[in-house]
């Protein structure tokens, strides 16, 4: 890393931790508030769906904007503050209606986060080490989750409403430290080895976006309903801000090491073990009946989630190069949020005719046929390798 740079993605980092540590009150427990409301299982799950609907469309557009001018701070920070805002007036709304509002609009303005801090971490990473530097970044993210998902689960305990002013505090920090975030430059470089199969590289990114966007559905659909299962199961609050905290605490080893996987073997076995691994956990969601159990399941789609997240943000951003990065991060993060975001209301919609287990077991079987469209790239890259062995590529050995 140049002189500074340490501090940079250091700053980045923190600024993402806080980012999802806003997610955890409002994905932990908005489903079971909106439960309490007398809302049906296809209601929440619609109004969670369009409150990610349209952002997904945006990433591609601000990753774009951000490539060209190159001016991602001043992004980033009114898109932070932007979103607070919207999180200051979802406190303050007291109807169904206004909320829905409210909560489409904080996730609108997640469009111009997600893909710019992605390619300013990529662009202060080298290549060859993308992947541990994609780990390190997103590690944060799982601290700040684990963190948030105590808490919350501490203040919802006695009061439900608790999770709105928890959600703003920590996307109004978000903000404030955004403001440090230093300007980053991309070296200009591209992989050697994705430039040497470009062809071959734009059918992998077809088949990558259609695999992401399936794996993701399944995501949305199991993380919109899992706290909503617990609860009728018997769980408190607490115990469930305690099942999903212990996932994301096994996240942060796992992000390192995801990303250091990512390097050494490739990211494409790393996202297929991710998907068939989140496959059976999905399965075992709607199959357990033990509470004490989820401990243990939950700890390994932790670290599931953890290779799944890095290897995707380490292909994504080796598929687009230097000049494209903010692009391809956009499009990565379009076919993942349009699949988190419709997961929620076919969740729902599954669940409302044949029941949670119905759902999860749809959703285990998304995330297999999602691994199964990258299994024959594994093979074809790794022949072509063979044949140029002084490339390494981050897409597979």
């Amino acid at each position: 890393m140049k002189p500074g740079s340490n501090r940079a993605l250091l700053t980045i980092s923190i600024t993402g931790g806080l980012v999802w540590a806003s997610f955890a009150p409002l994905s932990l427990l908005f489903g079971v508030y909106l439960r309490s409301l007398g809302l049906s299982y296809a209601s929440i799950g619609l109004l969670m769906s369009v409150s990610t609907l349209l952002s997904p469309f945006l990433q591609p557009l601000f990753g774009a904007v951000a490539d060209r001018y190159r001016n991602r701070k001043v992004i980033v920070s009114i898109s932070l503050f932007s979103r607070s805002l919207a999180y200051l007036l979802l406190m303050l709304s007291t109807d169904v209606f206004g909320m829905s509002i409210c909560y489409v609009a904080a996730g609108l303005f997640l469009a111009g986060f997600m893909p710019l801090a992605q390619s300013m971490v990529a662009d202060l990473s080298e290549d060859n080490r993308l992947g541990v530097y994609m780990g390190r970044y997103r590690l944060f993210g799982s601290i700040g989750w684990a963190a948030s998902c105590i808490l919350t689960g501490l203040l919802a305990g006695g009061n439900l409403w608790n999770i709105f002013p928890l959600a703003l505090a920590f996307s109004t920090v978000s903000f404030l430290v955004s403001l440090f975030l230093p300007s980053v430059e991309g070296t200009g470089k591209s992989h050697p080895s994705i430039n040497s199969h470009r062809a071959s590289s734009l059918k992998l990114a077809a088949c990558f976006t259609a695999s992401i966007l399936i794996s993701g559905v399944g995501m949305g659909a199991t993380s919109s309903f899992l706290t909503i299962s617990l609860s009728q199961l018997g769980s408190d609050p607490f115990f469930i801000g305690l099942v999903i905290a212990i996932g994301a605490l096994l996240e942060v080893p796992a992000m390192y090491l995801g990303g250091w996987l990512s390097d050494r073997i490739g990211g494409l076995p790393v996202l297929v073990f991710g998907e068939v691994g989140l496959g059976m956990v999905y399965w075992l969601y709607g199959t357990v009946a033990n509470l004490y159990s989820y401990l243990l399941i939950q700890s390994v789609r932790g670290v599931l989630y953890a290779l799944y997240t890095v290897s995707g943000m380490s292909i994504s951003s080796s598929l687009g190069g230097s000049r494209r990065r903010g692009l391809y991060a956009g499009f990565y993060n379009l076919s993942l949020q349009l699949g988190t975001a419709s997961g929620p209301y076919l969740g729902g919609l599954v669940s409302d005719y044949r029941g949670l287990w119905a759902m999860f077991a749809l959703s285990s079987a998304l995330s297999l046929f999602s691994a199964v469209l990258l299994m024959p790239w594994i093979t074809f890259f790794k022949k072509k390798n063979s044949q140029a062995p002084c490339s390494e590529s981050l897409l597979v050995v």
